[in-house]
């Protein structure tokens, strides 16, 4: 594996480090390949419950590298499309993000569709399209509002103005935001307790979360009501109903 991805496994969780930081973890297409490959070599262990993706240094990622990209285009183009990158995030092991310093435009987009964010409340986030002549990508302007609002949306994607990690958290943007030097140790607790549940249960749980929401309330009555019958079934609730009923005699 490239060394612009650092990995371990802790505890159940596969830890990604975007390992650039002599560009604050831009994306080119080598960092690109080694964080899709990476994630799916943790989707296919069954040493990993959950992934936590950081980035080494002081910076989460800059976005996409755009010499690399620009060079890139004359010869070449992206191994991993757009979709491919979302469709892997949504379909994953959960994926609990911690940004570390700057997320700029891709730094940010792609991780939209992660299932938790947790900041440094010093970060430094943007989605900085406009003031570069590009426009967003990644469908963050629909998986942005869905998560913000359209009005707060709106002035983030127009002003391309950076936010730190508490004010993210107060207009919803992340779970929550912790001093810089608890991020990791923070992040990586919510991980591991994630990590604990069984694969069934997090998966089924993930698609509801995200496929529901765009269902009629209907609709969803029934697909929660099918997956809870099996969950009942399941044996991680027989054997704690046990533990339970053996506990309170």
């Amino acid at each position: 594996m490239s060394d612009v991805i650092l990995s371990e496994i802790k505890n159940r969780v596969g830890i990604i480090k975007l390992n650039r930081p002599e560009s604050l973890n831009a994306f080119n297409y080598e960092l690109s390949e080694s964080l899709y490959s990476t994630i799916e070599k943790y989707n296919f262990s069954k040493e990993v419950g959950s992934i936590l993706i950081t980035g080494n240094g002081k910076a989460f990622s800059a976005g996409a590298d755009v010499r690399g990209f620009q060079e890139g285009n004359t010869k070449k183009r992206h191994a991993k499309s757009w979709s491919e990158l979302i469709n892997l995030f949504l379909r994953s092991k959960p994926i609990i993000t911690a940004i570390n310093g700057f997320a700029v435009g891709m730094g940010i987009t792609l991780f939209l569709y992660s299932d938790l964010i947790l900041a440094s409340s010093d970060a430094k986030i943007s989605f900085r399209f406009v003031k570069i002549g590009l426009t967003p990508e990644f469908g963050s302007t629909r998986r942005l509002s869905d998560i913000v609002g359209i009005s707060r949306s709106s002035e983030l994607l127009l002003t391309g103005k950076f936010i730190d990690g508490d004010q993210a958290e107060k207009i919803g943007l992340i779970s929550r935001s912790v001093k810089s030097e608890d991020l990791f140790e923070e992040a990586l607790n919510v991980s591991q307790d994630i990590a604990q549940n069984s694969d069934w249960h997090n998966r089924v749980v993930k698609d509801m979360i995200f496929n529901n929401y765009i269902k009629d309330y209907d609709d969803v009555y029934s697909i929660e009501n099918e997956i809870f019958t099996k969950a009942r079934q399941s044996k991680e609730h027989i054997n704690f109903v046990k533990k339970f009923m053996e506990e309170n005699k």
